[in-house]
């Protein structure tokens, strides 16, 4: 599928997805928390029906998968699905459901030409790559009537849009936030409606899939895989070798091990590679306040509404990688896959809250 336009789906096809989408979306909507997977399961329960199967039958664009380069009215999951897992319907679920058009989608395009302005007008360097900052102190008297909801839970928004790329972010103690803005927002700069918005991202995604999927030419001919890039990219690390200049903390166990991880990743070493983001959670507590122990650090720690999901994410994969570990060999399969990693994003989001704290 190269699509998502929903008006030309079927009559109860449109009614099946917009169903499914309120589910997701009142609770977003009332609180600003997408509910957990377990809520929607019941919902799906009580009237009979299969939450997973429609999940499964939404349309969605380029490369399936979680973290891959796909697009669809709701984030892509890997099953099966944990009943404490959230999935988020993306700025496309405003072409099905009017309330998310109004709450999400109109402003989130005024806030995208905002930061093609701001990437247009950032000073430029010939030595370093710079990026403009899109802060959301300064966004509510740039972009007027935005809801203070809507800023608060707009970083996001923008990472689950696989279209717009993050040169970096950090949510402050305050709840204040940074985003820097790479230059692939200009591929937006003649987007003016909603539906132009999601048919450019399925372009992108589409174009992405492509460059991936063998010729009919070389159907016969093997197809290697893309090589894996960093788990802790290398901008993360300079601004951690930078901090370890200035702060009073040493550093420099902690660069060795996100370096060491790196290898094993892009190795393809899943057994090293949890063992290295173990380490690291393992190691990291004391900057958090004095914490011994990185679930208290999850737990009591005031980090932002997405960055908190993050680390309580690795909380849960840190008992995985424990017992992937350290349990002792038996007559079933307990081998970790690369897939069984967390996504890299999670362990970045707090290796940027540490660089805050340093």
């Amino acid at each position: 599928m190269d699509t998502l336009s929903f008006a030309i789906l079927p009559a109860f096809e449109q009614s099946r997805i917009s169903d499914f989408l309120a589910v997701l979306a009142r609770p977003w909507l009332a609180s600003g928390e997408w509910p957990v997977w377990g809520h929607v399961l019941h919902a799906y329960d009580i009237r009979g029906e299969d939450a997973v199967e429609v999940f499964q039958s939404l349309p969605r664009v380029g490369v399936a998968g979680p973290f891959g380069a796909g697009y669809g009215y709701t984030t892509g999951m890997r099953p099966p699905i944990g009943e404490g897992d959230r999935v988020r319907v993306t700025v496309a679920g405003g072409l099905v459901l009017p309330e998310l058009r109004e709450a999400v989608g109109e402003p989130f395009l005024r806030v995208l030409h905002h930061m093609i302005k701001l990437h247009t007008d950032k000073p430029a360097s010939a030595n370093e790559v710079t990026y403009a900052q899109l802060r959301s102190s300064e966004l509510r008297q740039a972009v007027p009537h935005l809801a203070p909801r809507f800023v608060d839970v707009l970083p996001d928004l923008l990472s689950y849009e696989p279209g717009i790329g993050n040169g970096g972010s950090a949510r402050k103690g305050d709840g204040s936030w940074e985003w820097n803005i790479t230059r692939s927002v200009l591929a937006y700069r003649n987007v003016k409606t909603l539906e132009a918005y999601v048919e450019k991202t399925c372009e992108i995604v589409t174009a992405a899939a492509a460059e991936f999927t063998p010729s009919a030419a070389m159907a016969a001919a093997p197809v290697v895989a893309p090589q894996r890039g960093p788990y802790v990219d290398l901008a993360l690390l300079d601004e951690l070798e930078k901090a370890a200049q200035s702060t009073t903390w040493n550093l420099g166990r902690l660069i060795a091990l996100c370096r060491e991880l790196n290898h094993n990743y892009t190795a393809e070493m899943p057994h090293a590679a949890a063992a290295m983001i173990r380490t690291i959670l393992d190691h990291i507590p004391p900057v958090f306040n004095g914490y011994k122990d990185f679930k208290v650090v999850a737990a009591q720690h005031p980090f932002g509404k997405t960055d908190k999901a993050h680390a309580q994410e690795l909380v849960r994969f840190k008992a995985i990688a424990d017992d992937a570990l350290h349990r002792q060999i038996g007559k079933s399969n307990s081998t970790l896959t690369m897939d069984d990693l967390p996504a890299p994003i999670r362990l970045r989001a707090v290796l940027r809250e540490l660089l805050t704290l340093l």
